[in-house]
């Protein structure tokens, strides 16, 4: 991201890089699944206006290292977040993830609630569903046979909203031509390693030990995290407030963005200062 300082950070035996930008009390922002924290470029632009965004890419992707495994897991990633956040002399922060980037908040919130000030949960989920899982294995285990423009329109079919699709199709261009221009591509055995540590994931019984102030995101008409998924994170988590995003899917972060913006904004300047 232009003018962010960029910091390259030791956890568990690898490098984690870490984007850094803005001003005020510090945000993490997680991101999900097969992409580099340069995703977050959307909603940074405005949460730098009022907060120090702390943008890591998690292990596999962008330029942070990509160990070669089977499966990386929702744990290590919690762990490599609190490294950052020791490694940057923060005792807590704020903490935002989308889908993949949220179970890993959980997790941070989970086993370290003093180190989470509050806690947005975007497009996420404690477990993974059968349709979650159905996605997942399709796509982990054709990353390496189907062509890449091909398995790409697949996943914006499975990500965006039927009304996105059918009346927006350049935005859909719009930011498939983004990822084509994002100069670290993923190794399919890290997309992979990334695939299996989101369907072991399993924070369900659990839930009930978020304590952080909690916001969770979801699009109504999201194929991956279904709604319900979001609603039963609401009932566990207590005190937990839930936002519904009307026509969106799985991004609905990007395809209702200043909305976004202003609900998540708005949860993050209610609890700031406290």
């Amino acid at each position: 991201m232009e003018g962010a300082i960029q910091r390259d950070i030791p956890t568990g035996g690898i490098s984690i890089h870490v984007q850094i930008t803005g001003q005020g009390e510090p945000l993490l922002l997680l991101m999900g699944l097969g992409a580099s924290g340069d995703k977050w470029q959307r909603n940074a632009e405005e949460y730098k206006k009022h907060y120090t965004c702390i943008i890591p890419d998690n292990r596999g992707a962008g330029r942070s290292d990509k160990p070669e495994c089977d499966s990386y897991s929702v744990i290590d990633m919690a762990e490599d977040t609190v490294a950052i956040l020791d490694a940057l002399g923060y005792n807590s922060a704020f903490v935002n993830g989308i889908s993949m980037g949220g179970a890993i908040a959980m997790e941070v919130a989970i086993r370290y609630p003093e180190r989470v000030r509050g806690l947005i949960l975007t497009s996420t989920f404690p477990y993974a569903c059968n349709t979650f899982k159905a996605a997942i294995n399709f796509l982990r285990d054709n990353r390496d046979t189907v062509d890449k423009r091909a398995l790409k329109r697949l996943n914006q079919w499975m990500t965006f909203s039927s009304k996105t699709q059918n009346e927006r199709p350049e935005f859909l261009e719009e930011m498939a031509a983004e990822d084509a221009l994002i100069p670290y591509p993923m190794p399919d055995y890290a997309y992979k390693a990334q695939c299996n540590a989101c369907l072991a994931h399993n924070a369900a019984d659990r839930l009930n030990l978020i304590k952080a102030p909690t916001l969770i995101a979801a699009g109504e008409c999201d194929m991956f995290a279904p709604l319900p998924l979001a609603i039963e994170m609401n009932n566990a988590i207590s005190g937990s407030e839930l936002y519904v995003c009307k026509d969106g899917g799985h991004v609905h972060e990007w395809e209702y963005l200043e909305q976004y913006n202003r609900v998540t904004l708005d949860f993050l300047n209610k609890h700031s200062g406290v």
